[in-house]
C-alpha cells in the first residue's frame, strides 16, 4: 500500500491542515513529496471557502531539507532543482494564507518552506538552520525567500556560518511570530488562523497580494540566475563530497 507523502486535513470552516507525512525521513523534500504538497495546495485555492492552510511535519521534525539521497544522482539534479523552486513559489504566491507551525528541526530547504510562508509558529524545541555551505551547496532558491524576509546581516550570518539557531533567535531576527511550547503549536497555529478569518476574504487575498508585489520584485527578475547558481553547485565536485560526507556521517574532505 502508498502512503501519500502529504496529508489534508479540513480543521474548520476556511482552515485546513496540510502535514508532511514522511517522518521515517523526517520529512526529507523528494521530488513526490515536493509534487503532492503543490497539488495540496493548489487544490485547496480553487475552493473559494479555503482561506488558511496550516502547514506542519509528522514524527520528530517539521523538515530535514532536501533529500540528499536523491539530491545526489545527477539524473535527477534538474528535476529535484525545478521542484524546489515551484514549491516555494506555491506556497509564497497562493491566494491563501499559510501559517508554517514548526517543531523539532527545519532545515535548508525545510527552514525555506517554513520561511515562505505568511506567518510561522515555532515550538520552543525548534532548530533551524542553512547549512548549504556546509554540504558543498548554495542556498540560491531558498534566499529567494529570505532576502526579502530578513536582514542582510541577518542572512549572511544564517548562509555564510551555516549553523542552527534556536527558535528563540530566529523570533528575534523575524523568521518566525511566535515561540510556544511544543504542545501548543498547532493551537496557536490555529487562534491565528482564526484571527485571519476575521478580515474580509477579499481583502486579505489582496492584501496578500499587494505584499508579494512589493517583496518578489527583485527575485522574479534575477530567478533564472538563482536556478544557474543551484545547478551548478549542484553538480560540482564539492555537492557530491558534501552529500557522501552528510550520507556516511563523517566530516567533508574539502580540498
Amino acid at each position: 500500500m502508498t502512503t501519500s507523502l502529504v496529508l489534508v486535513e479540513p480543521l474548520e470552516p476556511g482552515i485546513s491542515i496540510v502535514t508532511l507525512n514522511r517522518p521515517e525521513r523526517r520529512n526529507a523534500l523528494s521530488i513526490a513529496l515536493m509534487r503532492e504538497l503543490c497539488e495540496a495546495i493548489q487544490s485547496l485555492a480553487a475552493d473559494p471557502r479555503e482561506r488558511v492552510v496550516i502547514l506542519r511535519g509528522a514524527g520528530s521534525a517539521f523538515c530535514a531539507g532536501l533529500d540528499l539521497q536523491e539530491a545526489a544522482d545527477p539524473q535527477l539534479i534538474d528535476s529535484s532543482a525545478d521542484s524546489v523552486k515551484r514549491v516555494l513559489s506555491t506556497i509564497r504566491e497562493t491566494s491563501l494564507i499559510t501559517i508554517c507551525a514548526a517543531h523539532g528541526g527545519a532545515i535548508a530547504g525545510g527552514a525555506g518552506v517554513m520561511a515562505a510562508c505568511d506567518l510561522a509558529v515555532a515550538a520552543d524545541d525548534l532548530k533551524i538552520g542553512f547549512p548549504e555551505v556546509r554540504r558543498g551547496l548554495v542556498p540560491a532558491l531558498v534566499s529567494t525567500v529570505l532576502c526579502g524576509k530578513l536582514r542582510d546581516s541577518d542572512v549572511r550570518e544564517l548562509f555564510l556560518l551555516g549553523e542552527l539557531i534556536s527558535a528563540e533567535r530566529a523570533r528575534e531576527i523575524g523568521l518566525v511570530q511566535r515561540v510556544v511550547p511544543a504542545e501548543q503549536v498547532l493551537a496557536e497555529a490555529q487562534r491565528l488562523a482564526r484571527k485571519i478569518l476575521l478580515g474580509g476574504p477579499e481583502s486579505v487575498r489582496q492584501t496578500k497580494r499587494l505584499l508579494n508585489l512589493h517583496a518578489n520584485v527583485e527575485a522574479d527578475e534575477r530567478v533564472e540566475e538563482f536556478i544557474a547558481s543551484h545547478l551548478q553547485a549542484r553538480r560540482s565536485e564539492e555537492a557530491r563530497e558534501g552529500a557522501a560526507a552528510f550520507l556516511e556521517k563523517r566530516p567533508p574532505n574539502w580540498k
